[in-house]
């Protein structure tokens, strides 16, 4: 069984290699192949001009009833008082409020048929009540084929059985909506439909910057299964970066001198294991940190790397207390909550990683 998951991990990487590589190619056969379908594609660069664009293109000077099912609103969308009345998914479902729009964030494209991919969405059963749809989608949660999806969602399921896709909506054109007629003393149906207009947004997010960079562009594979936020032991005290998030965070131009790459990592590997595409994120983390040394010249930084990598190895067999607590000092002595979480532990301080060799 090992095997064969390796093998699908394999699968996995290759599957998400091939599409990062040729991106720009299967972009735009993807918005051609939509835009033959009166989907309407727009491109992205940054939050402000998807903000920006979402709010030209609602109807009304006023009270714009917009429902959102994306993981973070920005506060931009709110800056002009009273534009927009933000409409929660649970009234909208339950017919409690209406709501003409809706913001959501797609979780893949599949560039073959020129669908795209909602897992789990909480707005599922509203889409055939609204006037406008405005789907975004990050350029890299692509794929190639129908098959590679559902490989991925498998994979994804064999490493977290909770990981189950409950509902998934496809959508390959605008769906319909039921629009009622004006009151007739006749037989005739009082009822008829019309295509809901579809905007994707397909969003860089700094993806580009990521792209041109051979060795960070590993972290494009990214699924957004949250198996490495999971498993990783500064997450778990932090709750501010997964591994991936941490990656990504010292990507943007703003944040390449920030030291949270030194302060929430101990390099332990948990996330290489569970990774169903096999980003290798220690190395990746590495590899930030030398740039970081080299760019600012900073001694202190300028270390062996791997030399400490490989201490992820030997801490487990450190049972002394005594020894034990001067290696935690030693090495992450300046992150007090990273010491207090390796201090009250007492068992292997990598016991994540153990437990999944087991399973």
């Amino acid at each position: 069984m090992q095997k064969d998951l390796q093998f699908l991990k394999t699968r996995a990487n290759f599957i998400r290699f091939s599409y990062i590589e040729e991106m720009e190619k299967y972009l735009l056969a993807f918005e051609s192949r939509l835009s033959s379908k009166n989907i309407k594609v727009r491109w992205m660069s940054e939050e402000t001009e998807l903000v920006d664009f979402i709010c030209k293109s609602l109807p009304k000077n006023n009270y714009n009833k917009v429902c959102f099912d994306i993981p973070k609103i920005s506060d931009s969308f709110f800056e002009k008082k009273n534009f927009i009345k933000k409409i929660s998914i649970d009234s909208f479902e339950n017919n409690n409020d209406t709501a003409e729009n809706l913001v959501i964030q797609a979780n893949f494209g599949v560039i073959e048929n020129g669908s795209i991919v909602f897992i789990n969405k909480l707005s599922k059963n509203c889409f055939n009540n609204l006037e406008k749809i405005f789907v975004i989608l990050n350029i890299n949660d692509l794929v190639v084929r129908q098959c590679d999806l559902e490989l991925l969602l498998y994979i994804q399921k064999e490493i977290d059985t909770s990981l189950i896709c409950s509902d998934i909506k496809i959508i390959s054109s605008p769906p319909s909506r039921i629009i009622s007629k004006k009151f007739q003393l006749s037989n005739e149906d009082n009822y008829s439909s019309e295509k809901i207009e579809i905007f994707l947004l397909l969003y860089d997010n700094d993806i580009t910057q990521m792209l041109g960079d051979n060795v960070l562009r590993e972290t494009l594979y990214c699924i957004n299964c949250g198996k490495c936020k999971e498993v990783c032991p500064v997450y778990q005290q932090t709750k501010e970066f997964s591994p991936i998030e941490l990656i990504k965070y010292h990507c943007k131009e703003e944040n390449k001198k920030s030291l949270k790459l030194f302060e929430n990592t101990t390099l332990c590997g948990n996330c290489n294991e569970v990774c169903p595409v096999q980003i290798n994120f220690t190395q990746l983390i590495i590899y930030q940190k030398q740039k970081f040394a080299k760019r600012n010249n900073n001694h202190e930084k300028n270390i062996d790397l791997f030399k400490i990598f490989s201490k992820r190895h030997k801490m487990n067999k450190v049972n002394s207390k005594f020894r034990r607590y001067f290696f935690i000092k030693k090495y992450f002595g300046k992150n007090k909550k990273l010491t207090n979480y390796f201090l009250n532990n007492k068992e292997d301080f990598f016991n994540i990683t153990k437990k999944i060799t087991q399973q």
